[in-house]
């Protein structure tokens, strides 16, 4: 059997179909009221619907709401902007907040195209602006 470079067999199928593995993870740090997800690389369709699972859970188990950490984010689609519009939608539904803790140059650059850095509540951002002074949300130029 031929294998490529990085050790995988070759297989008759495109690798693409043949070994699809995530290129989102996420880590979940439980507090007493919040909890904590670290997300980390690219959130698009394909994985999107699994993060959604994944963070819905982190904040149905929280009593006062989740905190999301995406400065490790590298790339993020419409598909992860339309998961945090839903999961904000849903944590104030059910009394309970979300709060975007770090945000990396690219989610935070999508999240001010879009304007949804209005409609999620966004604590920390990166060097593509400076923080806004008495934190919250950015404001407008």
């Amino acid at each position: 059997m031929t294998s490529l470079p990085n050790g995988l067999p070759a297989t008759a199928e495109p690798l693409d179909v043949a070994l699809r593995l995530p290129v989102v993870a996420v880590l979940f740090e439980p507090g007493p009221d919040r909890v904590l997800a670290r997300v980390s690389g690219e959130i698009d369709m394909d994985d999107a619907g699994s993060l959604r699972q994944d963070l819905t859970t982190a904040l149905d188990s929280s009593s006062l709401g989740l905190d999301i950490d995406l400065s490790a984010v590298t790339f993020m689609d419409s598909s992860g902007l339309h998961l945090l519009v839903d999961l904000n939608r849903l944590a104030l539904k059910n009394g309970k907040s979300l709060v975007l803790t770090a945000l990396s140059r690219p989610v935070a650059r999508l999240l001010e195209l879009t304007g949804a850095d209005h409609v999620v509540t966004v604590r920390g951002w990166t060097a593509l602006k400076p923080p806004p002074i008495g934190g919250g949300r950015h404001p407008r130029p």
